[in-house]
């Protein structure tokens, strides 16, 4: 199994964003967290708790070299730099990241698939829809328009035998059902 994350060099996705942003160029702490606070725009706020500890670890492991600059007027600051060796880990977590999205995204557009059929029906023209898909699976062909004109056209083949689940939960003041079937198309010889 391939880890999504860079693990051999024990890097978690807060560690992965501040190399991230490092990558652009050397900052400081506080500049950091304010650069992954506009990133994120709102989703995440990054907290010194979670950022200090995280440029330790990444310091640590020689991920980011850390100096020290005196200033006249103000705190003193530490600067963090990103090593070679971090531009490496850096590359190897994105492709990482990269192939997860790819995933995320086409398990997002097929929920998304999903949900555009939703739509208030009256009893009778549900009933209606079961009716007709029983009958198109009777077949073992049918084109997924003659069941639910709104998806538009897909021929379907359904095999003899299908995995049927049934998923029901209160949602508000109501119940959600949903059907699932799942078959796998085999390859002829």
């Amino acid at each position: 199994m391939t880890t999504i994350l860079p693990r051999e060099s024990r890097i978690s996705p807060v560690q992965m964003w501040l190399l991230f942003v490092l990558s652009d160029g050397p900052d400081y702490g506080y500049n950091l967290i304010q650069r992954l606070d506009r990133m994120f725009s709102g989703y995440w706020k990054p907290k010194a708790g979670t950022i200090y500890p995280a440029l330790d670890k990444l310091t640590n492991e020689g991920l980011i070299s850390r100096s020290h600059e005196h200033r006249e007027e103000g705190l003193d600051r530490q600067n963090y730099t990103i090593t070679p060796l971090g531009g490496e880990a850096l590359r190897t977590g994105m492709d990482r990241w990269s192939q997860v999205m790819e995933h995320v995204e086409l398990y997002g557009e097929r929920h998304r698939a999903l949900r555009r059929l939703k739509e208030e029906m009256t009893r009778a023209e549900l009933a209606d829809v079961f009716v007709r898909l029983g009958e198109s699976m009777r077949e073992g062909s049918f084109d997924v328009s003659d069941v639910v004109p709104a998806l538009g056209s897909m021929e379907i083949d359904l095999p003899k035998q299908v995995m049927f689940k049934f998923l029901y939960a209160p949602e508000g003041d109501g119940m959600e059902i949903e059907i699932e079937l799942e078959w796998l198309n085999k390859q002829k010889p």
